[in-house]
C-alpha cells in the first residue's frame, strides 16, 4: 500500500503585507455642495443686513448744470469754444443767425458779407460743395461694398442650387440668398440716383458762385428763409463747456438745447433713495460714498426732495414701468474729498449710511 504522506516544502510565493493606512476616497459632490450652500447663505444674510441696517441709494456725481437755448430758430455758424474749456463771464460762445420767417427745414442761408473776399454766403457754398461731394464719394464706396456682396452672392447661389437640385439643402435657403442679391441691386439703383441729384445740387452752387463774389448781401436759391445780421452770445456766467449739442452749421430750433455749461459750484452726488427710507433722511447726515474704483469717500446730505423724481435711465429697469425715487444732494465734506469726486463725473456711485 502506497503511502499518502508527502513532504510539504516551504511555500515559495510570498503575500505582501497590506498598508495599515487606507486611503479614503474624497466626496466632493458633497464639499461642491456646502460651498454652494454656505455662499448662498452667506449671500442671504448679508444681503438682509444691508436692508435691515443700511440706508443705500444709487447716485450719480454732478455739477451744477444750464442748458442754453434760444428765443427764435437759428443756424449756428461757428463755435468759439470746446467742450471741456473753461470760460468766464462774457467769453463769446458762439456766431449764429436768426431765421426771421421760421423756417423750419433747416434751409435758410447766410445773408451777410463783408466783401468778396471775405462773403459768408461764398464761403458757405464752398462748404457744401465739399460736403456734398463727400456724401458722394460715401455713396461710391458703398455701392462698391454692395457689387462686391452681389458676387460672392452669385457664385453661393450656384453652389446652393446644385445642392437643392440633390436635395442636400432646402429650396428656403436658394430663396433667401436670391431675395438678398435683388435688395442690394435695389439699394445700389437708390445711391446711383441719390448721387444724381447731388451732382446736379453741385452744378447748382457752383452756378452761384460768380454772383457771389462781387454781392455785399446775397440770399441762395429759391425757397430760402430770410436771416438777421450775425449775432453772438456771451457765456452768462464762470464756468465749464459741458457738451455741444448742435453742430457748426446746423439749423437749431428754438425748443432745442444748443449747449450746456457747468457751473463753477461744487460738485455734489445726486442720489436717489427708496420712499421708504425718508424716515432715516435728514440735513447733516453723513454717506459713505463707494465709487467705482473701490475708493471710498464722506460726504453731507445738504437737502433731499420730498417729492418723488424718476430714476435716470440707466437706473431703470428695462421692460419695466418707471420707478420714482426720493432725490438727495449729498455735498463733500472738505475740499479734499472733492478733488477726488471730480475723477468721477457723471459715474455711478453707491451711498450708504448705517441706521442706528
Amino acid at each position: 500500500m502506497k503511502s499518502v504522506n508527502f513532504k510539504r516544502a516551504g511555500a515559495d510565493i510570498r503575500v505582501a503585507e497590506e498598508s495599515k493606512s487606507i486611503k479614503r476616497k474624497r466626496h466632493w459632490d458633497r464639499i461642491i455642495y456646502f460651498i454652494v450652500f454656505f455662499a448662498l447663505l452667506f449671500g442671504i444674510a448679508y444681503y438682509a443686513f444691508t436692508r435691515l441696517f443700511y440706508v443705500r441709494a444709487s447716485s450719480q456725481v454732478l455739477y451744477e448744470n444750464v442748458e442754453l437755448r434760444l428765443l427764435d430758430d437759428c443756424r449756428i455758424m461757428e463755435y468759439f469754444t470746446h467742450e471741456d474749456d473753461t470760460v468766464r463771464f462774457g467769453d463769446t460762445l458762439f456766431r449764429y443767425v436768426e431765421d426771421q420767417d421760421g423756417d423750419r427745414q433747416g434751409n435758410g442761408s447766410i445773408s451777410i458779407s463783408n466783401s468778396s473776399g471775405d462773403n459768408p454766403a461764398y464761403n458757405w457754398v464752398l462748404r457744401e460743395i465739399f460736403s456734398t461731394e463727400s456724401k458722394i464719394n460715401g455713396n461710391n464706396s458703398e455701392i462698391d461694398q454692395c457689387r462686391s456682396l452681389i458676387q460672392n452672392y452669385q457664385d453661393e447661389v450656384e453652389k446652393i442650387r446644385a445642392s437643392v437640385s440633390l436635395g442636400v439643402l432646402p429650396q428656403s435657403r436658394l430663396d433667401v440668398r436670391e431675395n438678398d442679391i435683388t435688395k442690394l441691386n435695389a439699394q445700389i439703383q437708390k445711391l446711383e440716383s441719390e448721387n444724381a441729384k447731388l451732382r446736379n445740387a453741385i452744378e447748382e452752387l457752383k452756378s452761384k458762385i460768380p454772383s457771389m463774389q462781387n454781392q455785399s448781401v446775397q440770399s441762395i436759391g429759391q425757397g430760402y428763409g430770410e436771416l438777421e445780421e450775425e449775432k453772438y452770445f456771451l457765456s452768462p456766467f464762470e464756468g465749464t463747456v459741458n457738451r455741444i449739442f448742435i453742430r457748426q452749421f446746423e439749423t437749431c430750433l428754438k425748443s432745442e438745447t444748443i449747449l450746456s455749461l457747468h457751473r463753477n459750484s461744487p460738485i455734489f452726488v445726486r442720489a436717489f433713495f427708496d420712499q421708504e427710507d425718508i424716515d432715516q433722511l435728514k440735513p447733516g447726515d453723513e454717506f459713505t460714498l463707494e465709487f467705482p474704483d473701490g475708493t471710498e469717500s464722506i460726504g453731507t446730505l445738504k437737502r433731499f426732495y420730498y417729492s418723488t423724481v424718476p430714476l435716470p435711465v440707466e437706473f431703470q429697469k428695462r421692460y419695466e414701468p418707471v420707478t420714482r425715487a426720493i432725490g438727495g444732494d449729498i455735498y463733500p465734506r472738505d475740499s479734499t474729498q472733492a478733488a477726488l469726486w471730480k475723477n468721477f463725473y457723471k459715474m455711478n456711485v453707491t451711498v450708504k449710511k448705517f441706521k442706528f
